[in-house]
């Protein structure tokens, strides 16, 4: 079902690649003087790093205006709209006017200079896009001076570096590369210290007893996982596993791993394979069992998604009008 290597299964780098999640990096900012901007474009995760000086954010739902400083680093997951301002007071006044560019592509804020940040999206293919929103918490920063910081910001600097001008060969590979590593990173930093309460399941991920049962399930989805085991897997009694996987995840542990592999059954459809091979692929014996479990987690049938792919197909393949002015 997917590659194997003698590295353990990691559950991040799992979701990640099954998300087939890539970042692209879409701009840098300056700004000066009294200046506030309300970024309302939602429904997708961007990251927002800071290279130069400092400036205030605010998202709903905080309970006051927090300081972003240069190497702190920014995601948020599209479902609130983020507001920097020079000053706390600017906040309320925001607003989503376009911003400026200059003739370098760099957009620009207020008057010349004084706070920089890079920006970027998490792409993500619309299949995926709700499982990825709903694993991340509204918004997710993390200082420079966190103790998990560091590797950010090394590849920040990298990053800034071969954000300069010139022509270096491969340029745009290694900016690619760089804002994925920096995506990742701060990924990493956040569960080193999610607090429990948090939005999203993803914080489970760094727990280290449920990520023990999440590195068992992800490694091995077709197996008839039961209770005792995964909680045996988390050194743990099957009580204590149920309610803090529950807590974490948000859902019980069985139900989690279906869910799992209906989103791999809807990799394999897409990749072209029969509803049947699917089925056996992700531990399913029985085809009618299959077909209801899909049905509960994605509410249609694998027939009616196996439809959809093919149409979607089709219609990228189709030649399309061209306007000749």
């Amino acid at each position: 079902m997917r590659n194997r290597s003698n590295l353990p299964v990691d559950p991040l780098s799992d979701l990640l690649d099954v998300l087939q999640a890539r970042c692209k990096l879409s701009g840098q900012l300056i700004a000066g003087g009294d200046w506030a901007h309300r970024f309302s474009n939602l429904d997708s995760i961007k990251f927002n790093a800071a290279t130069e000086g400092a400036c205030w954010y605010f998202i709903d739902g905080m309970t006051g205006p927090a300081l972003f400083e240069s190497g702190d680093v920014l995601i948020t997951n599209g479902t609130r709209s983020l507001i920097l301002a020079s000053t706390p007071t600017l906040i309320t006044s925001a607003t989503a006017t376009p911003i400026a560019q200059d003739d370098e592509g760099r957009y620009r804020l207020g008057q010349a200079g004084g706070f920089a940040m890079l920006s970027g999206l998490v792409q993500v293919d619309t299949d995926w896009q709700a499982l990825i929103l709903n694993g991340l918490p509204p918004f997710i920063h993390i200082g420079r001076t966190m103790q998990a910081a560091s590797p950010i910001a090394s590849s920040l600097l990298q990053l800034i570096e071969e954000m300069k001008p010139g022509n270096r060969p491969g340029r745009s590979v290694v900016i690619a590369g760089l804002a994925q590593v920096l995506f990742v990173q701060t990924l990493r930093a956040y569960l080193a210290h999610a607090p429990q309460g948090d939005e999203g399941w993803l914080k489970g991920f760094g727990d280290h007893r449920l990520a023990v049962a999440l590195s068992s399930i992800h490694g091995e989805p077709a197996r008839n996982w039961n209770l005792d085991e995964l909680a045996k897997a988390a050194g743990m009694s099957r009580t204590s596993f149920a309610v803090r996987f529950r807590d974490m995840m948000g859902v019980p542990p069985l139900t989690y791993l279906t869910r799992w592999r209906m989103h791999l059954a809807r990799r394999e459809i897409r990749a072209g394979v029969s509803v049947l091979e699917a089925a056996a692929k992700v531990g399913y014996a029985s085809e009618s069992a299959f077909r209801n479990a899909f049905r509960r987690v994605t509410e249609m049938t694998p027939g009616q998604y196996r439809q959809i792919v093919q149409r979607a197909v089709v219609e990228l393949s189709e030649p399309r009008d061209v306007d000749p002015t």
